[in-house]
């Protein structure tokens, strides 16, 4: 998701352009754990999990899917997609 993005920060603070294909700027510099189980409602339903220590910066464009928490609390949108590119930071394990 990262390196599909427009950007990264690194822990020192310094920007790397990366691949621009999804408008997502990400960034090391405060990291910060993102954990759990998620239902991802999208065009289907998936399964997945979360697992990462970036912040996202900016996230612009239509998102990928909406993310619930394994209590069913709603997490709001989640990861990107710009016509065949999509990507999120959730792993999807299978469909719901």
């Amino acid at each position: 998701y990262m390196t599909l993005g427009r950007g990264i920060v690194d822990a020192e603070g310094m920007r790397h352009g990366m691949l621009g294909f999804l408008g997502v700027e990400t960034s090391f510099a405060e990291r910060r754990l993102h954990l759990g189980y998620r239902r991802l409602v999208g065009g289907e339903t998936f399964l997945g999990h979360d697992f990462h220590y970036a912040s996202t910066l900016s996230e612009v464009g239509e998102p990928l899917f909406r993310a619930y928490d394994a209590m069913g609390d709603d997490l709001g949108d989640c990861g990107l997609r710009e016509g065949v590119v999509s990507g999120s930071f959730a792993h999807i394990v299978e469909r719901a």
